[in-house]
Parts: structure tokens; C-alpha cells; sequence
């Protein structure tokens, strides 16, 4: 992981599905929560089930606060509202 940027980043303040791919070794490694958001999907790679990965839905974690940075491997990124940066 590298919060400076130096393997990418993008902005992200609309609803615009970001996806990654692990076989490309792009995943995103970090979410700066920029504004009080709420996501739509938040997949992360260790969230498995029977070996498929399981989207978490923001229902499952509400809002999250200004000033958050949640950390893993995470392949999909929608936002219901708010503003965050992506790491990679």
C-alpha cells in the first residue's frame, strides 16, 4: 500500500462504479473518506464465501465519517454520497 500516490489515485464524488481487477496486481489498497459518505458497494477480496467474493452493501456500515481511511484489498467501490479517495 502506498497512501502518497505513488502507484495511483483517483478522486472519487459521484456514483460512478469504480472496479479493479487482482490479476492485473491493481487492486485499491486504501479509501480516504473525504466527506461523510455512504457506500453502495464495498467489496473486498477477503470477504469470501464458499471461495466467491461477497459485496458489503452500505447497510452494513452506515455512514462513515470525514476523516476515515479504511485500509485492505478492496476490487469495487460505488458511493451513495460523499467524497473519498482511492489509493492504489
Amino acid at each position: 500500500m502506498n497512501l502518497a500516490g505513488y502507484s495511483g489515485s483517483i478522486l472519487l464524488t459521484n456514483t460512478t462504479a469504480i472496479t479493479m481487477t487482482t490479476t492485473d496486481n491493481k487492486a485499491i489498497r486504501a479509501i480516504q473518506v473525504l466527506s461523510d459518505t455512504v457506500f453502495t458497494t464495498l467489496t473486498d477480496i477477503t470477504s469470501k464465501t464458499n471461495g466467491n467474493t461477497v459485496a458489503s452493501v452500505s447497510a452494513d456500515y452506515g455512514t462513515i465519517t470525514e476523516g476515515s481511511v479504511l485500509y485492505g484489498t478492496f476490487t469495487a467501490v460505488t458511493l451513495t454520497s460523499g467524497k473519498v479517495k482511492l489509493y492504489f
